[in-house]
């Protein structure tokens, strides 16, 4: 680990599209050095040679996670090579930012956190909208009784027709869903035990992605995702809580209501708010204090990816599968 006053050294691995998210935040930081880059994509890795002039480049994450000293590594490559990698950092006793989804199933994440809980490392996983303000606003009103119990979570996120063609080796339910997969469990705190799943099977992933799912509580949830939409304006990404005394629904960038006692109230947004700078803000603080609780543990994460698994078996079958961990 660095001194307290050292910018500590980050590894990332991944310097494709969402690699550079994370790397045009942390060049911007004087409490961090990027202490190498990896990415088997050679074009990849000159674009990042010149963008953030890092020294140490590699084509294999494994290779440089061996070879450079670091506090703590970025994964950002496809989900299925994370579970190599992040053992490897584990390995090294190198934290771990590791992006959703975390693994390719429930039972690879379990094995992650497993590895590391038992070498002492802390791996953070990558739901980025943890971090984000008006995200964490409404659930502290959930949490907080200002809807009553819980019964009902509604979620929509809707994507242009692009991600068919970006992302055609992984499915909606694991690209897009699973940012509200975490929100539902974030929201109901409690794990699902049942989930039905419906697409068009005639157009595949461009298509309405439409699932219904029941928390071991009893919380409905109705999870949405499109990937149909021409490139533009699209509809706001959208979550509702409905509880037995009231509701809370934001419009993601528009508003955020709270409906209670009879009355509605319009809270101010955060506004502008990054989300992805607020999570790297969170693990590295969780760097520079060990005893510091990280937003999220990788068995909450392997909840998620056991209901995701839940859903692409029904998508399968066209039936409901029962969920439980």
């Amino acid at each position: 680990m660095a001194e307290a006053s050292a910018p500590l050294r980050i590894l990332v691995a991944g310097a494709g599209l969402f690699g550079r998210e994370h790397l045009d935040r942390l060049i911007k930081r004087d409490d961090v050095r990027i202490a190498g880059i990896a990415d088997p994509n050679p074009a990849a890795c000159d674009l990042a040679r010149a963008r953030y002039r890092v020294a140490d480049l590699f084509t294999d994450p494994l290779e440089m996670i061996a070879r450079v000293p670091a506090d703590g590594v970025i994964v950002a490559t496809p989900s299925s090579t994370h579970v190599e990698i992040a053992l490897r950092a584990i390995g090294h006793g190198r934290a771990v930012l590791l992006e959703k989804p975390v693994a390719p199933s429930a039972d690879l994440a379990l094995r992650i956190a497993e590895t590391a809980e038992s070498a002492g490392v802390m791996v953070l996983p990558g739901h980025v909208l943890r971090h984000d303000r008006n995200h964490q606003r409404l659930v502290e009103i959930v949490k907080s009784g200002g809807v009553g119990s819980p019964l009902y979570v509604n979620a929509r996120r809707y994507r242009d027709d692009s991600h068919v063609a970006r992302y055609s080796d992984i499915d909606p339910v694991l690209m897009t869903l699973i940012h509200d997969i975490d929100l539902a469990l974030w929201v109901a705190g409690a794990p699902f035990r049942a989930a039905r799943a419906w697409r068009n099977p005639a157009v595949g992933f461009r298509s309405m992605t439409a699932t219904t799912c029941i928390t071991t509580t009893g919380v409905i949830c109705d999870l949405r995702t499109a990937w149909t939409f021409a490139a533009g304006d699209l509809p706001a990404d959208r979550l509702e809580v409905v509880g037995d005394r009231g509701s809370v629904e934001l419009e993601v960038g528009r508003t955020l209501h709270h409906y209670a006692e009879g009355n509605c109230r319009g809270l101010d947004l955060v506004a502008p708010d990054d989300a992805l700078a607020n999570e790297l803000d969170h693990f590295l603080g969780c760097l520079r204090d060990p005893q510091r609780k990280p937003a999220l543990t990788l068995r909450d994460a392997a909840a998620g990816l056991n209901l995701a698994g839940g859903l692409l078996r029904s998508l399968e079958s066209g039936g409901t599968q029962e969920v439980m961990a």
